[in-house]
């Protein structure tokens, strides 16, 4: 518990420094509305989800490791897994770096599944937040956060990383999924396709219909740019935030929402306004550059 308290003390301080003394929040309260609801969703990640995600990997380690044969179970329970294979005889920036890549290429391809029918419903909870800023990256449901972290472990776990090289790239990433909720306008100027910026993610979450389901990706922008999902244009910012169907702003409503029958139909992509009568659905739009 003092290590999440502390954890959120610093954060707090960090991007009240970028949001109020950098970007849009200057001389603006430090509170805004539904502020607690995001940080009883954080609260709730901490205290329930995370130790779920730490059953799940640990079951898989189990499940996968000791079968084949990779190390014995007093081995695994004592800590001594170093991972196997030819990635975990690289030296530890050699693993950081491959790990690093991988997870953010994973990542965009997790990300792009959660959009589509079958689970957009849970996702749909982080992308309700309409007042975007750095606090409403946590806002998300525990099913979305444990299927997403199951299928970005497995794929490491199969391929023989060494713990270390997760736990270093896991954070790495994460830096990036906070500082992109920023309420700040920074693009990276001349850099703004090679790393993703908080302008960029931002438009991930406009209810702009040329924004719908683009800019997926957590570090690298290529990925957006190879698979058609890229959108960044230049003579203007993202805005109007959230989803396209009413929303219960609470910790318990939140967590609800996903199994509430919706007007647009269970499963559908609530993200996309419903097509105008005779206009096709098609959402596909080219990207601006």
């Amino acid at each position: 518990m003092g290590g999440l308290i502390a954890s959120a003390i610093f954060l707090v301080v960090l991007f009240w420094i970028v949001e109020h003394l950098l970007g849009n929040k200057r001389g603006q309260p430090w509170r805004r509305p539904r502020m607690l609801v995001d940080l009883g969703l954080y609260v709730f990640d901490s205290v329930i989800t995370k130790p779920i995600n730490l059953i799940v990997i640990s079951v898989a380690a189990i499940a996968l490791l000791i079968p084949a044969e990779v190390i014995s179970w007093e081995a695994l329970k004592a800590g001594q897994y170093q991972g196997f294979g030819p990635l975990a005889k690289l030296p530890g920036w050699g693993q950081f770096l491959c790990a690093f890549l991988l997870g953010d290429f994973l990542l965009y391809w997790i990300h792009r599944w959660f959009h589509g029918k079958q689970l957009w419903r849970f996702h749909a909870v982080h992308h309700s937040s309409e007042k975007l800023d750095w606090l409403s990256s946590v806002r998300g449901h525990p099913v979305n956060d444990i299927l997403a972290n199951a299928m970005l472990f497995f794929p490491f776990l199969l391929l023989g990383f060494g713990p270390g090289a997760a736990a270093g790239a896991g954070p790495a990433l994460g830096v990036f999924a906070l500082l992109g909720h920023a309420d700040v306008e920074w693009d990276w100027g001349p850099f703004r396709h090679i790393v993703t910026s908080p302008v960029y993610h931002r438009w991930h979450h406009s209810k702009d219909p040329a924004a719908i389901d683009k800019n997926f990706a957590s570090f690298l922008p290529l990925w957006d740019i190879l698979f058609g999902t890229h959108y960044m244009p230049k003579d203007r910012k993202p805005e109007d935030f959230g989803i396209h169907e009413p929303v219960d702003h609470t910790v318990l409503g939140l967590l609800k929402h996903p199994f509430k029958p919706s007007s647009a139909g269970f499963g559908q992509n609530l993200s996309t306004p419903p097509p105008l009568p005779g206009a096709s659905a098609d959402k596909s739009t080219p990207t601006e550059t």
